[in-house]
């Protein structure tokens, strides 16, 4: 491994890492309390927008609350 793998692998961890500290519980980013998080409320919340498609485990277009604590909690 080269230092710009080990380098790129550090920063992608701390930055999930600051991202995971930031993140509000479940419910608040559920605006519409329906059990799952659309892509139109993870805008709503700083980064999460960005990592919805990865996070949506089930592809189904929404984030269910064990999608988001992944996400969220790493």
């Amino acid at each position: 491994m080269n230092i710009k793998t080990v380098c790129a692998i550090a920063l992608t961890a701390a930055s999930a890492t600051v991202f995971a500290a930031d993140m509000p519980d479940f419910q608040v980013v559920d605006i519409n309390a329906d059990g799952f998080i659309s892509l139109e409320e993870a805008k709503s919340v700083e980064g999460l927008e960005e990592a919805f498609i990865t996070a949506d485990l089930n592809k189904d277009g929404q984030l269910d609350e064990a999608e988001y604590d992944e996400v969220s909690h790493g």
